[in-house]
């Protein structure tokens, strides 16, 4: 109770609605029916054991996925967990899942690049939607996705499960508390990628539709394995996750996560301009990763008198620094998203998962009886049962509006390319505009003949702009 009831304190703060009641509209069904989309490694981490450990109100009914071979994987595991002669139906095509009238739930688990459109059918289709981090690929994106769920009073949760986690939610409640008075700067740690990648040709594999997989991105991009994902460890890290198009590296990857805290504790919608310098990943040699390496941004709130400062120089986590010099600490401590996630440069454990520069300021942490991740996943089903959209820790608006922090980064990096004085950008946070055509033009959807926004849309006789100003 302590925990949800700072989630809904803090949601209501920040002028989120709030509906209490409800009645259980998953389509008549003794339990909620979940289909999962992706079964990659977070999928069979976190997604698929949270569900399979709430039998008591969901049932996974079916699995989708380009690859076949991580398809059937999956529906096995699913079926050995179940031990009661269910069959998990596997699909290749998530819009055939969508349309399925017994699919009450859909948890997304695919690359970044495919977000915003398997989401758009999802919450058009009118199921609960789950949805991992980053929340969209572009700004503009998140924007469509935020407005449709607003629209169909979606049932949503953005895999933001650090707001589920009890020494972030300690931090954040104390900085919103005043401990600190008001907080002059934010240090943000978020880690680097290791360089590396084959862009040598392969053979695509009989069992992976790879052409559908490149979906709104450049179809002529060879197949190789260090491009999509392992065919021989389902669990091992995807090349993608550091390879733009399909994924912008840590900016997005932990700054999905760590940008959120930042906001959530500042409790601002987003700043009012970045600045800052990158390098990029060494491609030479045949080595096909290309995101950004090192990284120092400067994100300015409060008419300029916060600075979150985005460094690879802090340790993985977050600290809020105050106007006379306190400060408090938070972050997973030795803790992993996998253990194939790279290491951060500053090596976790420096500091433990909560710490004040004062034993008085040090905030009180709620017991766990469950982790961060089950907990997270808890809500959202709990969520379907209410049919409560405002009981999940971070819909739709606010995975929006945190994953924003991170791809305006990202375009701050990108137009900065090849400046040694790096580059700076304004930001109307209302209007969500830099001021330039040129550099707005970052944040437009992807799209690829007919993997893209419009033609998804169409099918529900909506468009682009109508979404965009709804």
């Amino acid at each position: 109770m302590q925990r949800r009831e700072f989630i809904k304190t803090a949601a209501m703060a920040a002028g989120m609605p709030f509906l209490f009641g409800g009645c259980r509209t998953f389509r008549g069904n003794s339990k909620i029916n979940v289909a999962i989309i992706g079964c990659g490694r977070i999928s069979t981490e976190f997604e698929v054991p949270g569900v399979l450990a709430r039998k008591d109100i969901a049932r996974i009914v079916a699995v989708c996925d380009l690859d076949m071979k991580r398809a059937k994987l999956t529906a096995s595991r699913v079926e050995r967990e179940y031990a009661d002669g269910t069959k998990i139906r596997i699909y290749r095509d998530y819009k055939e899942v969508c349309a399925q009238t017994d699919v009450d739930a859909v948890m997304i688990c695919l690359p970044d690049s495919w977000h915003a459109l398997v989401a758009t059918t999802a919450i058009c289709s009118r199921k609960a939607v789950w949805l991992q981090k980053p929340f969209a690929q572009t700004i503009r994106e998140g924007r469509l996705l935020a407005n449709l769920a607003k629209r169909y009073n979606t049932v949503f949760q953005v895999g933001s499960q650090q707001r589920n986690w009890s020494q972030f939610q300690a931090a954040v409640k104390a900085v919103r508390a005043g401990v600190l008075g008001d907080i002059r700067r934010v240090e943000v740690g978020l880690g680097t990628d290791p360089a590396g990648g084959s862009s040598t040709p392969q053979k695509v594999p009989s069992t992976f539709d790879y052409q559908t997989w490149l979906g709104p991105t450049d179809p002529s991009a060879p197949y190789c394995e260090s491009r999509c994902h392992s065919q021989t460890n389902q669990r091992a890290r995807p090349g993608w996750i550091e390879l733009m198009p399909y994924g912008w590296g840590m900016i997005t990857n932990w700054g999905a996560h760590h940008l959120d805290i930042a906001r959530w504790g500042l409790g601002a919608a987003g700043p009012e301009s970045v600045s800052g310098t990158c390098t990029w990943l060494d491609t030479s040699g045949g080595k096909l990763w290309n995101v950004h390496d090192t990284y120092d941004l400067h994100f300015a709130f409060n008419g300029g008198k916060t600075d979150v400062h985005v460094s690879d120089k802090f340790q993985l986590g977050v600290k809020f620094i105050g106007e006379k010099g306190d400060w408090i600490f938070c972050t997973r401590g030795a803790f992993k998203v996998t253990p194939t996630d790279p290491d951060p440069v500053v090596k976790p454990g420096e500091m433990g998962p909560l710490e004040a520069s004062r034993p008085e300021l040090m905030p009180k942490m709620w017991k766990m009886e469950k982790s961060c991740l089950q907990l997270h996943v808890d809500d959202w089903l709990e969520a379907i049962v209410a049919n409560d959209p405002a009981q999940t820790a971070t819909n739709a608006e606010e995975g929006h509006l945190s994953t924003a922090l991170s791809s305006l980064g990202m375009m701050c990096m990108e137009l900065g390319r090849g400046r040694k004085e790096g580059f700076s950008l304004n930001w109307d946070v209302k209007r969500e505009t830099t001021g330039k055509v040129e550099y707005d033009a970052l944040m437009k959807p992807f799209a690829n003949g007919k993997f893209n926004l419009d033609a998804n849309l169409a099918e529900f006789k909506l468009d682009c702009s109508q979404a965009l100003d709804s």
